[in-house]
């Protein structure tokens, strides 16, 4: 076989877990050394179903097949020592020796980060995970996030939308669309953005998965940001390989009665930055990329006066029309054409009859 193909063997084929293939990938070197051994010299090295794993995978014809069946399905199979393997993963310790991709290849840009969050989020979390994403966007950071449902999908979406960079990494083979609700957003990534996977095609999304993956999403960032998270939330893990990999750790403040909010105030008290906004973000990085801030942002000096306070009375916590009025100095039909206003300017949006929030 060539040489690659033992690479997608080993990635592909055997499917050990990452810390099983460097331990004996720092014995045999290459992966075409560990195929050509006698399997019995392994077994004191591996579980039985991992021994049983690796007898079963070395076909030379299935191997070959897999391996075309990728190109069929416009799937890449990218290894360590190839130029279009992200230089950010291939630093970090436990780097995967190849990945799948799919969609645009992907692009090295000068500034990455990842956004994560809770899989349940908010109205706040929403909205604040979606500005930031957007504003990140217009100065050209690309975005990496996890293709879940919640934040990681809202983000990528909002990308999309914004026609930026973004960089999808899954907990799943490259050809399973999961969560199944995602099945849009998939499509579109597909068509416009990078999607990466460690695991190959008709890998199932296991739970220990997730935890595995979240080391690639941190490994393919200059830093984290975490805008909404319980206390025991998933993306903590994301944050945590951050650390270990030496990267920035950002996290999003709430209130401190919100338990969604709990997983990110732990972060802060732990040392990560408390961000209010992207400049927050942005000076960690200015020495090196000289990023700067070139968004527009909302002029209030236009609104009509009785609008300036229906607007000053919104924020990013909803609010229904009966709250507004209980404390307006303005009159029904007054406050009524405000907001009327105010969302036709796109200052504010209605997220359902009668309950507003401020739009960021």
């Amino acid at each position: 076989m060539e040489d690659k193909l033992y690479w997608y063997w080993l990635c592909g084929k055997v499917r050990l877990p990452i810390k099983k293939q460097k331990e004996l990938m720092d014995i045999f070197i290459h992966p075409k050394e560990l195929y050509k051994i006698n399997p019995e010299i392994l077994k004191e090295h591996m579980t039985e179903l991992e021994y049983d794993r690796f007898v079963h995978s070395r076909d030379e014809t299935a191997i070959q097949k897999g391996y075309e069946a990728l190109h069929r399905e416009n799937i890449r199979f990218i290894i360590q020592k190839e130029a279009a393997y992200p230089n950010r993963l291939r630093k970090i310790y436990d780097a995967p020796y190849g990945i799948f991709q799919k969609g645009q290849p992907y692009e090295e840009k000068e500034l990455s980060i990842a956004i994560v969050g809770s899989r349940y989020p908010t109205t706040y979390g929403f909205e604040i995970s979606k500005k930031f994403a957007k504003e990140l966007a217009q100065q050209g950071v690309q975005i990496v996030s996890g293709l879940a449902r919640g934040i990681d999908g809202t983000v990528h979406r909002e990308i999309i939308d914004k026609k930026g960079q973004a960089v999808g990494v899954l907990g799943c083979g490259i050809d399973l669309i999961y969560p199944k609700e995602n099945f849009q957003l998939f499509y579109d990534m597909y068509a416009n953005q990078t999607v990466i996977s460690e695991y190959p095609p008709g890998s199932e999304p296991l739970k220990w998965h997730f935890p595995e993956r979240n080391r690639i999403i941190s490994g393919l960032s200059d830093g984290i940001l975490v805008t909404e998270a319980r206390a025991r939330s998933g993306s903590l893990i994301t944050a945590d390989c951050g650390l270990d990999q030496n990267k920035e750790v950002f996290a999003v403040p709430g209130m401190i009665t919100d338990k969604h909010c709990q997983g990110c105030h732990g972060l802060i008290k732990q040392g990560a930055k408390l961000v209010e906004n992207v400049d927050d973000i942005l000076t960690e990085f200015s020495e090196f990329t000289g990023f700067s801030r070139k968004f527009p942002k909302h002029s209030v000096k236009s609104l009509a006066k009785a609008e300036k306070r229906v607007y000053d009375m919104l924020s990013l916590k909803p609010k229904y029309i009966d709250e507004i009025l209980s404390t307006s100095q303005d009159s029904y039909e007054e406050v009524i054409q405000a907001l009327f206003q105010l969302e036709a300017k796109g200052y504010i949006k209605q997220i359902h009859q009668n309950l507003y929030i401020k739009k960021m």
